[in-house]
């Protein structure tokens, strides 16, 4: 027994579209969803905290910048100190871990916090993995790979014709 009576309505119902039924809401509903996701995605991109989580903690700010004699990794990591941080080098990955555990004790109450991230990413052919130098300042880790001399490429000259 239908409380309501729901009929398909005609497209020519006088306001030039057609309406949605009872049958269509799921699919209406869906999508609202999606576009409010993909709006929230697009507004938190530049806030950690609001970030997605994707199991990892929170998202990297990570910015590669390909240089004619090395590649240069940046990563926005604050709260960190730099002995939280693991990072390995394997075949062409790079591997940036870092962890961080915090406990206070103040009167009558524990705090504790624990911050994890993980991010794994492939960098370019020709680099040095022998010289492989970071350093971690004012929240930001900087990853600095030499490039080997094929690495670098050869220059070619262009000619007027």
């Amino acid at each position: 027994m239908n409380l309501i009576p729901w009929k398909k309505k005609k497209a020519g119902n006088g306001n030039g579209g057609s309406v949605a039924t009872l049958q269509d809401f799921p699919s209406v509903l869906r999508r609202m969803r999606n576009e409010f996701d993909e709006l929230f995605e697009d507004f938190s991109e530049n806030w950690p905290a609001l970030a997605p989580q994707n199991g990892n903690g929170w998202k990297w700010g990570l910015e590669l910048d390909d240089q004619d004699d090395k590649v240069v990794l940046k990563a926005e990591a604050p709260g960190f100190e730099a002995e939280d941080f693991d990072l390995s080098l394997a075949g062409d990955r790079l591997t940036l871990r870092a962890k961080h555990k915090k406990e206070s004790k103040e009167k009558g109450s524990e705090y504790h916090e624990e911050r994890e991230c993980y991010e794994s990413l492939t960098l370019p052919d020709g680099i040095d993995k022998s010289k492989v130098d970071a350093k971690y300042k004012n929240g930001v880790l900087t990853v600095s790979i030499p490039k080997t001399k094929e690495g670098r490429g050869q220059k070619i000259s262009v000619k007027a014709s």
